[in-house]
């Protein structure tokens, strides 16, 4: 047994004498996480009953093509052009370097047979020149040219099995604890939050895959940035304000005129250094427990999100646009997010309880999104 020789203190006596104080309650680093998730769900909520679903878009007329090599103004009426299926009988066509209008007179393959100089002068064709596709115009009294129209697009996805059980003993589940929570409902609450967070890791970065490793199917669910391929804008460091309204000319385009950027840290610092800083409006009201503010600029608003996934050596510099109007939460019916209790054995002294979810995203319109990337400061 030792010996205190003098004073006694609380550094000098056993520490198993003194109660451990950790706090009255255990806070949780990462109440919420789940912006993208949050938001799609509160917008359009379309349950499948199939784990592999599909939808149909459909898109405008393509207005733009390049010519493949250089015509001269006086040799020939035959124009090699990038997508031949662009284009039919009386179609005008303006090259927008030149100014010259031409009119198609008939299409084989990739080639315009074309009249030039229509109201215009005829002019030399460089490769890669600009064409724009700005109307038709038939003779009078003509009969109906062949109706032509496109295609709807298929997209699918798939739905993905979410899982995460938690467990004590019963012995350590009637446990007296000097925390709160107790030991149970500190359990349930982190599996809550990584639960949460993995739905959120795959409708962000997630990749659509089926395969059969064993004898049953292990499905992935494809998330924002698989299908947002268009509109992607490399900052390649610091993002300037010009960059920043370029990618805002772009992404607004097309869908809604008033959409959400969901940011990194780093991409929210960029934009309050901007000297148009006056555009960007604070909001104290908070939408689903997260701030948003409101940026307004001369082709729309975006209204950004801190996003705190949006981390590590790379995405800690994204920015992701989404037009909400065009994503849709997908739960599988009956198994949208559960917490499932007593699923251990009827035989075990425990307590075994699992969240549960299985769900995908409908990501139309890819075009009416968009991804900033590369920013730096």
């Amino acid at each position: 047994m030792a010996t205190i020789t003098g004073q006694t203190s609380t550094t000098n006596i056993l520490s198993t004498q003194l109660p451990i104080e950790i706090g009255s309650e255990i806070k949780l680093l990462e109440p919420n996480w789940q912006a993208l998730t949050i938001f799609s769900r509160e917008g359009v909520s379309k349950p499948v009953g199939v784990p592999k679903y599909k939808w149909l878009e459909d898109e405008a007329k393509p207005r733009f093509d390049t010519t493949t090599a250089a015509v001269a103004s006086t040799t020939t009426q035959e124009i090699p052009v990038a997508h031949g299926t662009y284009f039919q009988q009386w179609d005008l066509v303006l090259n927008t370097r030149t100014g010259e209008l031409l009119r198609v007179d008939s299409v084989v393959g990739n080639t315009l047979n074309v009249t030039r100089a229509i109201g215009s002068t005829a002019a030399n064709l460089n490769e890669n020149d600009e064409l724009m596709l700005i109307s038709t115009a038939q003779p009078e009294g003509d009969t109906s040219k062949t109706p032509r129209s496109l295609v709807p697009t298929q997209f699918e996805n798939f739905t993905e099995i979410f899982r995460e059980p938690f467990e004590l003993s019963e012995t350590a589940a009637n446990a007296d604890y000097q925390v709160n929570p107790n030991e149970w409902d500190r359990k349930q609450q982190r599996a809550a939050v990584e639960h949460a967070k993995n739905i959120e890791y795959a409708n962000l970065f997630g990749r659509k895959s089926s395969t059969t490793p064993g004898t049953a199917e292990v499905r992935t669910t494809g998330g924002a940035l698989s299908f947002i391929t268009t509109n992607q804008t490399d900052a390649g460091g610091t993002l300037s304000e010009a960059e920043f309204g370029a990618f805002l000319e772009t992404v607004l385009r097309y869908g809604s005129e008033d959409k959400l950027m969901f940011c990194s840290g780093t991409v929210l610092q960029a934009l309050n250094k901007f000297p148009s800083s006056k555009q960007v409006t604070k909001n104290d009201e908070k939408t689903y427990g997260m701030n948003v503010t409101r940026y307004e600029g001369p082709f729309g608003a975006v209204h950004t999100v801190w996003h705190k996934l949006l981390d590590g050596a790379k995405y800690k510099g994204y920015g992701i646009v989404i037009d909400l109007q065009n994503v849709a939460h997908r739960p599988f019916k009956n198994r949208d997010t559960k917490l499932l209790p007593n699923r251990q054995p009827n035989n075990q002294d425990a307590r075994l309880s699992e969240y549960l979810t299985e769900q995908g995203l409908e990501f139309t319109q890819q075009r009416s999104h968009g991804v900033l990337t590369g920013t730096t400061g």
